[in-house]
């Protein structure tokens, strides 16, 4: 009997979970209206938070490291001839897509008697090779320099970037998201879906109620909080010591590894607790943290 008794229980607590729990009175149901709407937008608030980082300063530059160092980056097979050996890349002379700004830039070869190409000859040669047309043309900085095509529209399949010898017309370089890495692929997939390109207007109205199931879930956690908080406190349950919680000890250190800044965040919100909370009775008493305790709350 007590197994039956703990089989509906713990049933009843996932239906809390996937779908909300209409019968078991107003109380529950609000509370599951908030919690079973950010379960399942969860994946998508995820997935957003680590394709929008791709763009960011310090962890997107330390992926595109990586992918690169480790041999995901760019196969032989885009370049005409050997790879060249250049300090340049091209995010340095052209804007274009994630994948390909670490791309190593390749010289022109300055021909007596041959004369730099015009833009019509630039757009015959993207014609030939089937570059996206909403590609954009960058000059050469310098006699050695390339003319470099980049495009990343609506669709990742459709990303190109394409060196060509500022003289000669020579494809130098021709990097095509099917020459993309498996990382490279779903890095570009990744950026395009967060804009909201890949699949359309489906792409877009998913974006949008992701965003504004966001927006409600905190409303209903504030709206929550508000109706269950004591007057003279925050309504925290008590805090526990850190040798109770290894597991979520383990993944805020995983996370702090990952993303810095979320270590960093950690190390102020300790100091916080070390040097300001502990110090004042009143900050103890509301936040619901016992004298002399290193907890995690």
């Amino acid at each position: 009997m007590d197994y039956i008794y703990g089989y509906l229980e713990k049933k009843d607590k996932l239906r809390g979970v996937f779908i909300p729990r209409l019968k078991n009175g107003k109380r529950v149901l609000i509370r599951d209206f908030h919690a079973v709407p950010a379960f399942w937008l969860s994946a998508g608030m995820m997935f957003l938070l680590i394709t929008g980082m791709l763009w960011t300063g310090f962890w997107g530059n330390g992926v595109q490291h990586i992918v690169t160092s480790s041999g995901a980056g760019y196969p032989p097979s885009i370049w005409v001839g050997s790879a060249p050996d250049s300090e340049v890349l091209t995010e340095d002379v052209a804007e274009v897509s994630w994948a390909a700004e670490n791309l190593p830039v390749p010289t022109s070869q300055l021909i007596s008697g041959y004369e730099q190409l015009s833009i019509t000859d630039i757009t015959n040669i993207a014609n030939d090779i089937d570059v996206h047309p909403t590609y954009e043309v960058f000059y050469p900085g310098d006699e050695e320099g390339v003319f470099t095509l980049s495009t990343f529209p609506h669709r990742a399949q459709d990303e190109a970037t394409v060196h060509i010898d500022q003289y000669s017309g020579a494809i130098l370089a021709d990097y095509r998201y099917d020459n993309y890495g498996a990382v490279g692929k779903a890095m570009a997939l990744g950026i395009t879906i967060h804009k909201g390109l890949q699949f359309g207007v489906i792409n877009q109205i998913a974006g949008l109620l992701i965003c504004i199931g966001m927006v409600l879930i905190i409303i209903t956690g504030f709206w929550l909080w508000k109706r269950r908080k004591p007057d003279n406190s925050v309504g925290a349950p008590k805090s526990i010591k850190v040798t109770q919680a290894k597991a979520m000890l383990i993944i805020l250190l995983i996370f702090a590894f990952i993303f810095p800044l979320v270590g960093l965040s950690l190390i102020v919100v300790y100091l916080i607790d070390r040097f300001v909370i502990r110090k004042s009775e009143r900050l103890r008493r509301w936040l619901n943290v016992e004298e002399g305790e290193t907890h995690h709350g």
